[in-house]
């Protein structure tokens, strides 16, 4: 029987959440079914293969370890998930994730009666510390292809686990050329839903637990570049946001579209979290993120130079508090 989804995790030193990422999956479709697990040349390559040898004893899926020759980093690893998955469609998922509870059982029956081949199907996510659900839009909902759907979803596309490929359309891709830049899932995804269209459904797909140290380490993938590995720190967030520009203005460049100016907007409205954060670290701390924020390929609208001030002179507490207040008042007067 052919593979219909090939759930493709990648890998890379995490071997007690590798182990939870393979047992998470649970359908009943059993024989609809792959798991790759796409290992990229890890110092502990070797004990992570043990370690999916011993879960595939007793697994009841195709169970695969596929390890790397070399470190591809990030985005070669997506890549290399394509090209290793047998499937007519690849989910993939990071090995720090896990699958949510009921989601496959949702989507493998879907994906086989769908009379349109969508290049792009995902759903909601889940923070395991809060519970809050994240792309989150309530309801199933077909995604037209065309550039409008690229400027509404575009944020949607940032956690790579989770997100569905078709794999024929995709696998031609060459996520080489985008080394260094974190977001090859975004291009695809942009491609995806400006030439096929895509597919949405309200059940969560995946628990985002995050809990495991960097997913492809200080090697040549991160070209030595300490920003990509402390994901700890808030500035590392801007370091990831200035790639993630390119990769936008690349995918603007190759269709003739616009969407970086409505990833701009959008991205000013996004500025406060990272600004809040950066003020609890203080205000020497403030202004050097404020400055490398600016030093970003991207026009600030003028409510994040109100969000700055706000934040500088009256602190995170007060400032997050007169926010909430404000976002739960647009809320309210929405619905009236």
């Amino acid at each position: 029987m052919a593979t219909l989804l090939s759930i493709g995790i990648t890998s890379y030193k995490r071997i007690n959440e590798l182990e939870r990422c393979i047992r998470s999956v649970d359908t009943k479709y059993v024989d609809d079914v792959e798991i790759i697990v796409s290992e990229d040349c890890s110092p502990l390559s070797k004990e992570i293969g043990e370690k999916v040898e011993e879960i595939k004893k007793t697994c009841k899926y195709r169970l695969s370890f596929m390890p790397n020759e070399h470190n591809l980093g990030y985005d070669g690893n997506l890549g290399a998930i394509i090209r290793k998955s047998s499937g007519k469609y690849v989910l993939l998922m990071s090995d720090d994730d896990a699958i949510y509870e009921g989601y496959l059982d949702i989507l493998i029956p879907f994906l086989k009666e769908a009379n349109k081949e969508y290049g792009v199907l995902y759903a909601p996510f889940v923070y395991t510390t809060t519970k809050r659900k994240d792309r989150n839009y309530g309801k199933d909902m077909e995604l037209e292809k065309g550039e409008d759907s690229c400027k509404k979803h575009i944020y949607d596309s940032i956690l790579f686990s989770g997100l569905i490929f078709r794999k024929e359309y995709v696998e031609s891709y060459d996520a080489s050329k985008f080394l260094n830049m974190n977001y090859f899932q975004v291009y695809m995804f942009l491609k995806m839903l400006k030439n096929y269209g895509g597919y949405y459904f309200a059940h969560p797909s995946v628990w985002c637990v995050g809990d495991g140290e960097n997913a492809y380490g200080l090697s040549e993938s991160s070209g030595g570049n300490e920003l990509l590995v402390n994901r700890k720190s808030v500035i590392s967030n801007l370091e990831f946001n200035k790639t993630l520009i390119m990769v936008i203005k690349i995918f603007d460049q190759e269709e003739s579209t616009n969407v970086f100016s409505s990833f701009e907007k959008q991205y000013s409205l996004h500025s406060y979290s990272g600004l809040s954060k950066a003020r609890r670290m203080g205000k020497q701390y403030y202004r050097e993120y404020w400055d490398k924020l600016n030093s970003l390929d991207v026009k600030l609208t003028p409510i994040v130079r109100f969000y700055y001030y706000l934040l500088l002179i009256l602190g995170a507490d007060m400032s997050d508090n007169i926010t909430s207040l404000a976002k739960k008042w647009l809320k309210h007067n929405d619905k009236v």
